[in-house]
């Protein structure tokens, strides 16, 4: 075949590759034949005919397979992948060519970019992914509870591609952490996230590269996996991970997090790809919402100067205990002289000694809840502990803001669970302003005006 003629047919860009079966029946040397002009084009004077792939562009395990699949297995292939180091979305197609070899196959790849992801172009996958997918979406749109829903796409995910383990992790550049987010699994396998530390995770993205996944799927791939990350190839073969697909779910460019399936059946790498590249597109946008909903719904119970939680927190959390009827203890708390020290030195004098206040109280409470319910009222609420390690508490209270030099009006009330929680807070407010009176009766300057 004349494969320059065939090539110089074609409008877009394209070329013929050649790839190499090995003895094993593996995939060998890949080689870009001929190419049309455009394909030159776009590839600069670094490109020569009959050149080794890996010298034009980098290399890809992913892409080999492609190129294994068409020009040995005779399948057509087509992709459509983000091209990082191109910064745009490429369509790539492999279409089987007649050899003559029988160690030797050739395939045709054509491709166009796009400067954006195409819906159209991204949507264009096998009928049984797209009904995986339309199955999955359904599911994580329709529970109440979120994290519920993205377990039952995990298992559908597994039930499509035959895998033993299907995970989330989310990752926390800030805190430098990384979380278990939603896990199923069909036996032990990975069972134990524990084992990915942020340190191990950060290095996927590296070995993502210019490519959008990485896949293993037979010991040649976990071979090169080992040649650039000992530690990850040693920690998967440790696990009896033989075969690995795994992407990273981003919003936008923002990386929120990775989801991988473990040791599925290998026959179906290409359909087992397409499914969790577009689910990670659903998911990490879902995903991220979540997320930020969570943080607003913390933020909105949370006192901003002071970093306690809010009144609106604290009557959430009356409620838990209400309805629980567990043992609990109150302490009211107000500041004395706040007044005075905002009338003397200033509003951010004030601030500084609220701000104090705050973590002395944390800082005595640390386990228990901390709220400002106003302008120098606080209220502290325990639970999970007994009355005389309450007792031990407020007094530890007493004594740290009398060292600290925080004036404050204390009363605490301790119930079993038999007393409502209205009655507790007025027993414990009660307390409160009979400390309150008695210290400005011995402070009449400080007294409020």
């Amino acid at each position: 075949m004349d494969h320059q003629t065939f090539v110089d047919c074609v409008e877009y860009p394209c070329c013929v590759i050649s790839v190499r079966k090995t003895a094993e029946g593996g995939c060998g040397e890949i080689r870009i034949v001929v190419a049309n002009a455009p394909y030159k084009q776009i590839m600069g004077p670094a490109y020569y005919d009959n050149m080794i792939y890996s010298e034009l562009v980098p290399q890809d395990n992913k892409f080999e397979d492609y190129c294994f699949r068409a020009a040995i297995l005779k399948q057509k292939m087509h992709a459509y992948v983000e091209t990082k180091a191109l910064n745009c979305w490429t369509d790539q197609t492999l279409i089987p060519l007649v050899s003559d070899l029988e160690d030797v196959g050739y395939c045709q790849f054509i491709f166009e970019f796009t400067q954006n992801a195409d819906a159209d172009r991204m949507a264009s996958v096998s009928v049984n992914v797209a009904e995986t997918v339309i199955k999955a979406c359904i599911k994580l749109m329709g529970a109440s509870d979120f994290q519920t829903s993205v377990g039952e796409v995990l298992n559908i995910i597994l039930e499509a591609s035959a895998a033993h383990a299907a995970r989330i992790l989310l990752v926390d550049h800030e805190k430098r952490l990384v979380t278990n987010f939603c896990g199923r699994t069909i036996n032990d396998t990975w069972a134990n996230p524990d084992v990915l530390t942020y340190d191990l995770v950060q290095t996927w993205e590296s070995m993502i590269g210019v490519s959008n996944d990485v896949i293993v799927q037979n010991e040649q791939d976990m071979v090169a996996l080992g040649e650039r990350n000992q530690i990850w190839a040693r920690s998967m073969r440790e696990n009896h991970i033989s075969s690995l697909v795994l992407i990273p779910l981003r919003r936008g460019k923002q990386v929120v997090g990775y989801m991988y399936v473990v040791n599925y059946d290998v026959e179906k790498t290409v359909e087992v790809k397409e499914l969790v590249e577009l689910m990670s597109f659903f998911l990490g946008s879902e995903i991220y919402n979540h997320i930020l909903l969570q943080k607003l719904e913390e933020l909105s119970q949370v006192d901003v100067l002071t970093g306690a939680f809010n009144r609106r927190a604290m009557i959430n959390r009356m409620k838990e205990i209400s309805a629980s009827r567990c043992p609990y203890g109150v302490i009211s708390i107000d500041l004395n002289g706040l007044k005075t020290v905002n009338d003397n030195e200033g509003h951010e004098a004030g601030d500084r000694l609220l701000i104090q206040a705050g973590e002395l109280f944390r800082k005595v409470f640390y386990q228990d809840d901390v709220f400002r319910t106003g302008g120098d009222e606080f209220v502290i609420i325990c639970k999970d502990m007994d009355q005389e390690t309450f007792n031990r508490k407020v007094q530890r209270l007493n004594m740290n803001v009398e060292k600290n030099g925080v004036a404050c009006a204390v009363g605490c009330y301790w119930s079993d669970g038999g007393t409502d929680m209205k009655t507790s807070f007025r027993y414990a407010d009660e307390m409160m302003y009979a400390d309150k009176k008695a210290f400005y009766d011995r402070y009449p300057d400080l007294k409020r005006r």
